[in-house]
């Protein structure tokens, strides 16, 4: 059998990736910045999810991924994702899912007479 030296393999292997790169350069796409583009990050955060739930969930679950990352994003800097807590409860049904903008107290009250629920305090 004729030998082929394995230098003369990788050589090969790096011509290719050098032809491969040129190629993919003038083949991408300039995107708009995708988080002023709602309709764009729905799109990916859809097609993330639906890998992972069923589309009825993942459907719902887009929307609320979405608004959490719009809420919590700070211009100029990188998202920080320790601002959004995923609260189990048990109780509740998937589709119950819904996104909270503001401070939830799980605990409930910590004195009889705190209101039950409070809106606009920010």
């Amino acid at each position: 059998s004729e030998g082929c030296h394995p230098r003369i393999i990788v050589d090969g292997f790096d011509i290719a990736k050098k032809a491969m790169i040129e190629f993919l350069e003038t083949f991408k796409k300039k995107f708009p910045d995708i988080v002023s583009d709602r309709e764009q990050l729905c799109n990916v955060c859809r097609t993330a999810l639906q890998t992972k739930l069923r589309a009825d969930v993942a459907d719902q679950m887009t929307e609320i991924v979405t608004d959490a990352l719009l809420t919590i994003r700070k211009e100029g800097q990188p998202i920080d994702l320790h601002m959004v807590e995923v609260i189990h409860m048990l109780h509740k049904m998937d589709l119950d899912t819904r996104l909270v903008k503001g401070l939830v107290l799980d605990h409930g009250a910590r004195h009889p007479a705190m209101p039950k629920e409070l809106k606009n305090v920010h």
